[in-house]
């Protein structure tokens, strides 16, 4: 598994604020659900989501990379 630049998760924090914003305040929860559960289709790493999903609701510990970017 490859891990991404600082300048690819820029990117991709753009375009999901971008995202975001298009579905607007009533379907951003449905987005987001709908993207992490394509992403978990699509990577087949169902256990790794769940990690990933617990750990974003813990603040103190970030994603690795992505500190300088919330």
């Amino acid at each position: 598994m490859t891990t991404l630049t600082f300048d690819q998760l820029e990117t991709l924090y753009d375009e999901l604020a971008t995202a975001i914003d298009q579905a607007g305040p009533q379907r951003e929860s449905v987005f987001l659900s709908k993207l992490v559960l394509c992403m978990a289709h699509e990577w087949g790493q169902g256990n790794r989501i769940s990690a990933l999903i617990g750990q974003c609701l813990n603040e103190a510990t970030p994603c690795p990379g992505a500190q300088r970017l919330l």
